[in-house]
């Protein structure tokens, strides 16, 4: 008989702490089913703001800080491996830190994109996660990595390219999916927001994020992953976010408790690859997944 292939799932994100805050509940959901969990993080997170409750006395920058948070909550989720792209955190639109020089938005997608696709063929995943091409609220490192990544999705299985490391076969992964979230949530929660005087244009520890904007971007759902039984496992990832970590979105709390734990239990993703049919819903990313 001859072995299967081990289920694999990678998740590329930007930031240390969108892999929980995100898809945290997936994640861990496969890796206690025995699927190999792999994790790509973008940059150093060194351009997030701090949460005011947090103190930090101990010299450390933000991204050494981000970086032991982001290892602790991989070990809570129970990842495989981790891996750090050497970029710096590009800060949200119109901001100064836009134009570091080491922002991962300043670095030429034809780098990334070779990148990227090394770590598949290495890594060998037959799923990949990654942001939505709006980048979930906008932000330009959520924008490029999912970018990048989806070129290097296709690019991987191309043996006409080399990557940056020619010695790596070709390998094409099955499955390609973007986090994604329901948009009537957010149409909702922007109603309520404006009923109670609250500004939906402005929203977050920076009011950087404009729920309006958002709402109007649509992102169909074609997986919807029950975590139910992971949710507290993400919270204590979430809590090893410590500098970022508020509890949750702040315009979620427009919603009553008991309503915001039931949506807490269903993370959604878009099928970018293959092309789904109409209406077509999954439970499961790895539905239809030959493992040779």
């Amino acid at each position: 008989m001859p072995t299967l292939e081990p289920r694999s799932l990678l998740g590329v994100f930007a930031h240390p702490d969108d892999e929980t805050f995100g898809p945290g509940g997936t994640l861990a959901k496969y890796a206690a089913g025995g699927v190999d969990v792999h994790v790509i993080i973008g940059t150093d997170g060194d351009a997030g703001s701090v949460e005011a409750s947090h103190q930090r006395s101990d010299g450390r920058t933000l991204s050494q800080e981000r970086m032991e948070e982001l290892t602790n909550a991989a070990l809570l989720l129970n990842v495989t491996t981790i891996w750090n792209l050497p970029y710096r955190d590009s800060g949200m639109r119109g901001s100064p830190d836009n134009d570091h020089p080491r922002a991962l938005i300043r670095q030429p997608i034809a780098d990334l994109v070779a990148e990227l696709t090394d770590y598949i063929r290495r890594l060998r995943p037959q799923v990949i996660i990654t942001h939505d091409p709006f980048g979930g609220y906008g932000h330009p490192d959520h924008i490029r990595l999912s970018e990048a990544m989806t070129a290097a999705f296709y690019q991987s299985a191309n043996p006409d390219y080399t990557g940056q490391n020619p010695k790596l076969a070709p390998y094409a992964p099955q499955k390609l999916y973007f986090r994604c979230m329901d948009r009537r949530l957010v149409q909702w929660a922007v109603r309520m927001m404006n009923l109670t005087g609250q500004n939906p244009r402005a929203v977050g520890r920076n009011k950087d994020i404009n729920l309006e904007e958002i709402s109007g971007w649509e992102m169909p759902i074609h997986a919807e992953i029950d975590i139910t039984n992971f949710l507290d496992q993400k919270e204590l990832a979430s809590r090893a976010h410590a500098s970022q970590y508020g509890g949750g979105p702040s315009w979620l709390r427009v919603f009553p408790e008991v309503l915001r734990r039931r949506l807490a239990g269903k993370e959604q993703f878009s099928l970018a690859y293959p092309a789904p049919a109409p209406g077509y819903v999954e439970r499961d990313l790895f539905a239809g997944v030959r493992l040779a």
